[in-house]
Formats: C-alpha cells, structure tokens, sequence
C-alpha cells in the first residue's frame, strides 16, 4: 500500500513538472536546465567522485584537472538536456522531432535497408541518445530497444506509450534475448545500449582497461548475418543534435583474427564507442561506474 501512495504521489509530481516545462518558453528553459546543471556539479559530491575517478583512470595525467571539471560540467548539463528530450518526446509529432537533429553517413543506412539486411544498433548513454532511437524509428522503421522497465509502474505506462507512439518496440531488459529475436525475425531493427556496467558478460578492454560487455549484439549479428550500425547523437545545443552513423560492422565479410568471433566483435563495438567519447568527451555519461568489475577501489577513495 506505501509502494502504492509513493508511486502516485511521484507520478503526480512528475506530471506536474512536465507541465510547468512543456508550458515554459524554450528561451528560458535552456537557462533554467544550465542552472540545475551547474548546482549538481557544485553539490552532488557522490557522483563527482565517480566522474572523477571515471577520467583519472581513462585520461590520467593526460588532460588537465580544469579539463576533467569542465567534462564534468557538460556531462551534467548533457544529462539534463537529454532528460529534458525525455519529457517533451512523449508530446511530439515525427514531424517535430525529426526538426531537432540532421544525420551525417546517411547512406550507410540507406544501402543497408535497400540490400535487406538486418540491422542492429548500437549506441552509448551519450549525448541526445532519447533522440537518437525515436529519430532512427520515425524516418526508417519500426525498433525494438532494450531497456530497463521503470521502478514506477505508472510513469513507465507513458513511457513506454510514447515509445510506441514513435514507432519503438519496448524490451524488458531481463527477457529482451528472445524480444530481440524476434523482432529480427520480423524484419524489425533492433537497438541497444552497450556501454554500461554489467554484472556477467564477456571480458573485453574499455580504454585500455578491463570490463564486462554484453554480447548479446555479437550473437545475434553473427545468427542473423546482421550488420551493426553504431550510432551517436552529439549535442549542438538545447534541442539540437547531430546524428552520426558510423559504418556498419558487416559479419559477412569481416575477416576475425581469433577463434573466439563473439569476442573479437565485442571488442570492435567498444573500440567504436571508445573512439566517439575520446573525441568529444563532454558528452558521455561519465557518472556512472563502468570499470567496477575490475577497478572497484577506485570508486571507494
């Protein structure tokens, strides 16, 4: 019964503030969301310590700590835009939000749907990646996305009725395996986050140090003879994205140098998601920690 109060009473309060956002002029907006950004990155010191530790691993003393608090910054301010797509995508028309982001290499999408071949997306937490999915499933076809289902029941109903609304298929993380196979069966594209911390996967590197990956896309590309489109959404400005397709990993004509392909592939994915975050950073969800399986104690000084 407490579970149930505390559910509406959140879900009262989160509608409540996507009215007072939707209804306020973007003009102002903008500001407000710069704001709560920098009073995080001044207050939020559990999470500062993790992005801290986060880009001391990665860059060291490669970059300058006046660097690392300015990545800081972005990444909050990055996160607070994209919460901010978030809420007014479930109110948008395809029109509208195919307004809010251009896409450069085009064509290696184009080439693939026109071949029929499957497709299979990655993507990292970065930038605009709630306009990344929508903008792909409302301009080139139906996607089925893994994602973790919400605490609150009932603001993952309009989650997920937006998500539908855009043309997003909604996976339960725990049983998305055979969601996945499906919708590739059905001709569906098929995207997915990779670059999170998980509990089992396979061990790869990730900035020249150890990390569990998922490889549920390597499987299924190889199953399916599917090509992996990596896909990220670099922030312009508020409501204004650029979309990079990076060109496809084709399993059919890649030539692996191990006999662990399922491996090799995992790796490759990473590599490009390394690549993206190394040139331009700021962008990157670095509050959260992914080097926990291996480097735990750096997130416990």
């Amino acid at each position: 019964m407490k579970r149930k109060i505390k559910d509406y009473y959140r879900f009262i309060l989160y509608k409540l503030f996507r009215f007072l956002f939707l209804i306020t002029p973007h003009f102002i907006l903008k500001p407000i969301l710069v704001f709560f950004a920098k009073l995080v990155n001044k207050f939020n010191k559990r999470h500062n310590k993790i992005v801290q530790a986060n880009l001391d691993l990665v860059f060291e003393d490669i970059i300058s700590q006046e660097k690392k608090e300015k990545i800081r910054f972005n990444s909050y301010k990055s996160l607070f835009f994209n919460m901010y797509e978030f809420v007014e995508n479930q109110t948008l028309s395809k029109e509208e939000i195919l307004k809010k982001a251009n896409i450069e290499n085009e064509h290696y999408l184009i080439d693939a749907i026109n071949q029929n071949r499957k497709i299979i997306f990655i993507t990292a937490h970065y930038g605009g990646w709630e306009i990344a999915l929508p903008y792909i499933a409302l301009k080139f076809g139906k996607t089925a996305v893994v994602n973790r289902k919400m605490d609150n029941p009932l603001i993952n109903k309009l989650y997920v009725e937006a998500r539908d609304r855009n043309n997003i298929i909604m996976l339960e993380k725990k049983t998305a395996a055979k969601g996945m196979l499906k919708a590739l069966k059905d001709n569906y594209f098929v995207a997915v986050v990779i670059d999170q911390h998980i509990k089992d996967g396979v061990e790869i590197e990730f900035f020249s140090k150890k990390v569990l990956a998922t490889d549920s896309t390597s499987r299924l590309a190889l199953k399916f003879d599917a090509l992996i489109v990596p896909i990220f959404s670099e922030m312009n400005d508020f409501r204004d994205y650029t979309l990079k397709i990076y060109e496809p990993i084709d399993v059919k004509e890649l030539e692996f140098k191990t006999d662990d392909k399922i491996k090799e592939l995992t790796q490759i994915q990473a590599d490009i998601i390394e690549k993206q975050i190394r040139h331009k950073p700021d962008f990157w969800f670095w509050q959260h920690k992914r080097w926990k399986s291996f480097n735990n104690e750096i997130y416990k000084k």
